[in-house]
């Protein structure tokens, strides 16, 4: 039984049935239902059957003590008012009680009017904790609501640096050494034209389900979708010493999904990715009042081009990022160096290659490029 009960229910725990007949009627008459046991053992009984608002318990009592009982209760049961009795009122045997989780201690033999006082006291003070604890438990939901909210629009690493901070957000941003992954879908736009909408979306729904799993799998940040593009982060917000490998772990995966997705479904899309690696600002872009967390810089944009250069199915490396990746590990195709749009240097190209067997060697007609050495960091 739980405390549905209109009427707080009190449960006298005595070995003397004279007490228990006097301080029955007295509570009866002030408007409390009663209920009685006559040692330990049986008080614990009736404890779990009808949960008490609170015990009025004898200290001193057959087969098991009220100092036991009060301990078992507490063990299980923060809530429940708990009076002590005894006519043992020596000073170590109140604070003892009121350690194990009394809330009072009533001597022997009772003043009733006292007694009184103190039962509604302890009721009151069983009332708050039982309201204290809904009010936690509606924090609580509140708090999870809000987490699972946040974690539909952003990176759980993100949502979980701005549930932790003790102040709010602020713009501005900190200069970070990143991995930054873009990725699109070659020939959407002429897809999108063809289908319907709700098609559409689904397709492409299927398929960013795809990319966001490569890329929490490897525990990198997805900063934006963008129509039928993602930004994701590796080394940011949270340290990764491996950046670069989890970025083209992930891009490889993806890769490898999207291609299977085709073999069963219709109409197969091509993915393309740029992998880039270098120092970004990362932070809360935008006004004071609607702010993104996002990184900026050349390596972003670098990253973009290198993604928009590539082909269907292909990831695209910077020579930076390849640097990082142990040659053991990945099999890269040396690319050349290239002019990207924007940048007037041309740039170091790397392909990851689908080909388990092949080692970092030159493209047959492209520029030469020597095999990129694998070191610890930038």
């Amino acid at each position: 039984m739980s405390r549905s009960h209109t009427a707080p229910c009190i449960l006298l725990v005595d070995d003397e049935p004279a007490t228990i007949q006097l301080i029955r009627k007295i509570l009866q008459a002030d408007g409390y239902q009663v209920i009685h046991a006559q040692d330990g053992l049986e008080a614990l009984s009736l404890v779990a059957e009808f949960t008490p608002d609170l015990i009025l318990l004898d200290i001193v009592m057959p087969h098991m003590d009220g100092m036991a009982v009060l301990r078992k209760v507490r063990e299980q049961d923060k809530i429940t008012g708990v009076i002590m009795a005894s006519a043992l009122s020596s000073e170590n045997l109140v604070v003892q009680a009121m350690l194990d989780g009394a809330d009072d201690f009533v001597s022997k033999p009772f003043v009733l009017k006292n007694v009184r006082v103190r039962i509604r006291q302890t009721l009151e003070k069983s009332r708050l904790r039982q309201e204290n604890r809904r009010l936690q438990a509606e924090l609580q939901r509140a708090h999870d609501k809000i987490r699972a909210i946040l974690s539909r629009y952003m990176a759980a690493t993100v949502v979980e640096r701005l549930l932790t901070s003790p102040t709010l957000p602020s713009l501005g941003g900190e200069r970070q050494i990143a991995t930054v992954l873009f990725l699109d879908f070659c020939d959407f736009t002429p897809l999108s034209h063809r289908l319907e909408p709700d098609r559409v979306v689904d397709i492409l729904n299927d398929h960013l389900a795809l990319v966001t799993a490569a890329i929490q799998a490897e525990e990198g940040t997805i900063d934006k979708y963008v129509g039928d593009g993602v930004m994701a982060l590796f080394n940011a917000p949270v340290a990764q010493p491996d950046h670069a490998l989890r970025a083209v772990r992930a891009a490889a995966a993806i890769r490898d999904s999207v291609v299977a997705w085709g073999q069963t479904h219709q109409p197969a899309l091509n993915v393309r990715i740029g992998i880039h690696t270098g120092e970004t600002v990362v932070g809360n872009i935008g006004t004071p009042e609607l702010m993104n967390y996002t990184a900026i810089g050349d390596t972003v944009n670098l990253a973009k081009r290198l993604q928009e250069s590539g082909n269907d199915n292909s990831i695209v490396l910077s020579e930076h990022t390849a640097e990082l990746l142990p040659p053991e590990v990945v099999q890269l195709m040396a690319v050349g160096h290239q002019t990207v749009k924007g940048r007037s240097t041309p740039v170091g190209v790397y392909r990851v290659s689908s080909d388990s067997s092949f080692t970092a060697k030159e493209v047959a007609g492209e520029g030469h490029l020597p095999p990129a050495p694998a070191r610890g960091g930038l």
